[in-house]
């Protein structure tokens, strides 16, 4: 096998494949109606389905589907790998592995189980390439596992409802990306989510918020869930529902009162908070409703691990009542902690006779928890190392790099998104490892893999920005998810794929150029990337705009993309200037270079690459004709300071000047500024104005209207420094008008 060059140019894959190799010559396979997609097995029919449709809808290319192993394509389950490769690929890992061979007259995908062949299916869509009116294949050879068995993404359903059918829109997003389990948040203080037939006061109070028009809220029934697990599960994605215990659960006592440590009545809320409500768990009617609760969870979920959450509980209704006392004091617990610890624990065992486990955040692990229960550490790394290294299975949601909740830059323009946490960058979300450092060798295998995370709390914050207008369906909210979700999500599934050996960001970034097409093409609403550009300075005050490497002389992140530019500080439209830096593209000192990246039908573009010298910040105020330094303007008495206009004065009309403080330790003020031509006074402005760590009236407005062609012109002004003379800035004049 060699590595394809020239000609037999390669598709991008995301995730990047562990071992992918090429044979010699140029013969494709070629994608023709009435081909054939074969499944070995009946398991596999479901997957040669759902590729025979995906290549109709990418292709227009019709596809028969049938039993047996000799189809143009042809899908097989492999009882095991054998080989070189596979021998140094550990055993759970090669569960989901697959091999793909592409020769010139079939197509064959064999796996060890159903999640593997469709992990294959999945990459052959990324493999597909138009080439003149016909789609082809290059002839290849794939052999892949993903590297960590838990490859997840949160989905919060709970502060904001979003529709059966977009929660199955998402997982064929995650499917996209080989991620497998969809951590569903289901329930909260803002609403409860899942229909449960023995307490249905959840769904008919606890699922809805506010009054009269203002009411909103949804959930899914017992049918719907079964209907999106199943959904899931053939697409290979395990759902993992988040059932609150004990707290985050207002809206269950909105529902049941007698829950509840004071057997109040309370509302669902609408705005975000952390509530101090609790489940009262020194009662047993509690607990018999909670048991209730977790029978049918388990029924309609498969999923090895049922997610309790058990963050951010408060323990100030335990503290006063006399049931959790009781079971403080009967157990010889010391606080409080212990006894969620305790709450913990039970559940744990209750849904362990039912043959799962809970999992939890990071707060569980401190309580006291038995091994078999699964940590979600959000925050510090170094409870991921302890839990893991005592034998905990742990889930790596860390806030710095799968908060997708959170913005992607600090950019102008970027959504409402939380902002208690820095923004989490393509890069940043890219450039980690699961695995933190401290893991004994032994523990590594309790580190299962990484998880996004995606809060929709913002919706309660900003619900007039974000929130979906009555009659305008569900759109505006789906597309906030989508933008924040992706192109993050590719990034966090080679996170998880790809072993970190095989990782670079700048070989990503050039993977993800035709990936960007297949979100347009499926109708996801993604973030649209910056340019590919950097800006070189040179000492003359000049800039050059540089395309970083791999990007092309297009520098757009995107096939088939273009960059469009402006350089007076306007946003870029279709009607601007298209980057090309085959020629240098040389910015001038008072220029504002502001780029976008246009998507290739031109209906989307980025935010603003935008970048200004300081000469360029001022352009607003016009062109630059001098300075003042420290030790020129007067200490505290105003001295005369003489600037050349001559040039910039060229013609009748109105004039302002303006004085724009740069450093020093004092400001400048200004008492008046005249102008000369050829020595003779023509226009004065006679004003107190200064410029410093703030400004006031320190633009002059001068009046020319004997303008003579060739004359000299002096801008004079009285300046001086209020408390020395230790300031420096710049004077700009810019015409504002003809009159």
């Amino acid at each position: 096998f060699y590595v394809i060059s020239g000609l037999l140019t390669a598709q991008d894959v995301i995730p990047k494949p562990r071992v992918r190799m090429y044979p010699k010559g140029n013969e494709v396979f070629k994608l023709q109606s009435g081909m054939t997609v074969s499944y070995g097995d009946e398991k596999l029919k479901p997957v040669a389905e759902q590729l025979a449709a995906r290549i109709e809808a990418q292709t227009h290319t019709k596809l028969k589907v049938a039993a047996g192993t000799s189809g143009d394509i042809s899908l097989q389950l492999h009882p095991r790998w054998k080989g070189k490769y596979w021998q140094s690929v550990e055993k759970d890992q090669a569960r989901n592995g697959y091999s793909l061979y592409v020769k010139p007259g079939n197509i064959s995908i064999r796996g060890v189980s159903y999640t593997g062949v469709f992990y294959g299916s999945v990459t052959l869509d990324q493999l597909l390439q138009k080439s003149g009116d016909d789609w082809i294949v290059r002839p290849q050879t794939i052999l892949d596992a993903p590297v960590y068995p838990w490859r997840g993404m949160m989905l919060d359903v709970a502060r904001y409802f979003f529709t059966k059918e977009y929660v199955m829109r998402y997982i064929d997003m995650m499917a996209m990306h080989k991620l497998n389990v969809l951590h569903w948040h289901l329930i909260d203080d803002c609403g409860w989510r899942i229909e449960i037939k023995s307490y249905p006061k959840l769904t008919e109070i606890g699922a809805w918020r506010g009054k009269g028009k203002a009411k909103y809220g949804g959930f899914y029934s017992q049918e719907d869930i079964k209907e999106i697990v199943a959904y899931a599960q053939a697409r290979g994605v395990m759902i993992v529902p988040e059932i609150e215990i004990p707290a985050h659960t207002l809206s269950a006592l909105a529902a049941y009162p007698q829950l509840g440590c004071q057997g109040k009545q309370f509302n669902v809320p609408t705005r975000h908070s952390i509530s101090p409500e609790i489940y009262c768990v020194g009662r047993e009617t509690t607990w018999r409703f909670l048991e209730d609760v977790m029978d049918e969870v388990i029924e309609l979920f498969p999923s090895e691990f049922i997610h309790i959450g058990g963050d951010e509980a408060k323990y100030d209704r335990w503290k006063h009542c006399q049931h959790c006392q009781k079971i403080i004091k009967k157990n010889g617990f010391k606080s409080e902690h212990e006894l969620q610890g305790w709450t913990t624990r039970r559940i744990a065992q209750y849904v362990e006779k039912k043959g799962k486990r809970i999992i939890g955040w990071e707060e569980i692990l401190e309580c006291g928890v038995d091994k078999k229960t699964g940590i979600m550490v959000w925050n510090k790394p170094a409870i991921a190392v302890k839990a893991a290294n005592h034998g905990h299975p742990v889930v790596m949601a860390n806030v710095r790099h799968t908060y997708f909740d959170t913005p992607e830059s600090r950019l102008a323009g970027e959504p409402p998104a939380a902002r208690w946490t820095p923004p989490v960058s393509l890069q940043k979300a890219y450039q980690w490892e699961p695995t933190p450092k401290g893991v004994k060798p032994e523990a590594r295998k309790n580190i299962l893999g990484p998880n996004g995370c995606v809060w929709s709390d913002q919706f309660l914050h900003n619900a007039k920005v974000l929130a979906d207008k009555p009659g305008q369906g569900t759109t505006a909210s789906e597309a906030y998810i989508d933008y924040l979700s992706l192109p993050r999500m590719a990034a966090l599934a080679e996170v998880g794929w790809t072993p970190q050996s095989q990782r670079n960001y700048g070989d990503f970034i050039k993977r993800m150029k035709r990936q960007y097409n297949r979100y347009a093409a499926r109708g996801y609403k993604f973030r649209v990337p910056l340019p590919l550009i950097k800006i070189k300075a040179s000492r003359d005050g000049k800039r050059e705009v540089v395309a970083l490497q791999g990007a092309g002389s297009s520098g757009s992140p995107i096939h088939g993309g273009v960059v469009r530019y402006t350089l007076d500080g306007s946003k870029p439209t279709l009607q601007s200037s298209v980057l090309d830096l085959s020629a240098p593209l040389v910015i001038e000192p008072q220029q504002l270079f502001t780029a976008a990246t246009f998507t290739p039908d031109g209906k989307r573009q980025s935010l603003n690459f935008r970048h200004a010298s300081k000469a360029a910040k001022w352009a607003k105020y016009g062109v630059k004709i001098g300075q003042w330094k420290s030790g020129q303007p007067g200490n505290g008495k105003p001295v005369e300071m003489t600037f050349d206009a001559t040039g910039k004065i060229n013609g009748n009309g109105t004039y302002r000047i303006t004085f724009i403080y740069t450093s020093g330790a004092v400001r400048l003020d200004i008492d008046s500024v005249k102008v000369f031509r050829n020595d003779a006074q023509v226009a004065e402005d006679i004003h107190h104005g200064f410029t410093g760590a703030s400004s006031s009236k320190n633009s002059y407005n001068v009046k020319i209207t004997s303008y003579e062609t060739g004359a000299a012109f002096k801008i004079k002004a009285q300046v001086y420094g209020d408390t020395g003379n230790n300031t420096n800035g710049v004077v700009l004049i810019k015409k504002v008008s003809e009159k």
